[in-house]
């Protein structure tokens, strides 16, 4: 899969979307009303990425998330166990995490495959792997993957479910996109390979023989200080992106990192290496050129 284009998208926690939809308007024409905050971080990020290129019409779309739609949930839940009112017909049906994907098809007149996808802090990998057996079978020539996440507004949720790593790290919205053909001519490079290890030493062996020399080396929020220095002692990297530390956090952040690779980064690949709740790590391996 060649990359194209991409859209590393991340802003501050916001209250009010009216900033982020007249930014909309500079990338796109679409006509959208009623839309919530979900599905505008997830309008930005595709718009910026394929601002002024023609894109097929059968482009798919590969939407990841962690919490899908945290705000309108959360309203709907308010009304009616706080409020104990039915919920509002937008808020409800908003609640729907998938319907971001659909007003993203929408508004890139698509008539490709348009799907949603979520696994447990591995949500973009899961995405991308989805798109590579389908570019490999054949049934998609030019894709969209992304990873789209509100901010995490409780601390305390965030330190549980992480068990603390990077308590002091601010949290963020987030929109990363890559724009993927399987026409080589022009890419800024390709995703090589996306590969799960149930055992550490076996995925470091794997970074090790596949990654080359010189390139730089990213990780997941579940990856420990301990951890990583583990992996550069034995993988031998050029450079650390420290992506989560200099930017943020959003949950499916490694799409962030991705695209900031093929955007600012000078190294000739980009190892990152994410870890699930099950213990599993998950390696993108992606190079330039």
């Amino acid at each position: 899969m060649y990359v194209h284009a991409v859209s590393p998208f991340i802003c501050d926690p916001l209250d009010n979307i009216d900033g982020l939809k007249a930014d909309l308007k500079n990338y796109t024409d679409f006509f959208f009303r009623r839309v919530n905050k979900f599905i505008l971080l997830s309008l930005m990020g595709v718009h910026r990425c394929v601002h002024g290129k023609e894109i097929d019409k059968s482009i798919a779309v590969y939407l990841a998330t962690e919490n899908g739609n945290l705000g309108d949930t959360e309203n709907v839940l308010h009304q009616m166990y706080r409020e104990n009112s039915f919920p509002k017909p937008f808020n409800f049906i908003n609640t729907m995490s998938n319907t971001a994907s659909f007003y993203v098809a929408q508004s890139l007149k698509s008539l490709g495959r348009s799907i949603t996808v979520s696994s447990k802090n591995v949500s973009f990998e899961r995405a991308l792997e989805l798109a590579m057996v389908d570019f490999k079978q054949g049934q998609v020539k030019e894709a969209l993957v992304g990873g789209v996440d509100e901010a995490v507004l409780s601390r305390e949720y965030f330190m549980e479910k992480y068990d603390q790593a990077y308590h002091d790290v601010k949290l963020v919205e987030g929109s990363g996109w890559l724009y993927l053909t399987a026409d080589a001519a022009g890419a800024l490079g390709k995703v090589d390979d996306v590969r799960t290890f149930e055992d550490r030493d076996e995925a470091i062996k794997w970074t090790h023989d596949n990654a080359g020399t010189g390139f730089t080396i990213a990780f997941g929020i579940l990856m420990t200080p301990q951890e990583k220095e583990i992996w550069k002692k034995a993988c031998t990297p050029k450079e650390e992106l420290d992506y989560i530390g200099m930017n943020g956090f959003y949950d499916t952040a490694a799409a962030f990192a991705v695209s900031t690779f093929f955007g600012t980064c000078k190294e000739n690949a980009l190892v990152h290496i994410n870890r699930n709740t099950q213990g599993q790590y998950v390696i993108i391996l992606c190079s330039r050129g």
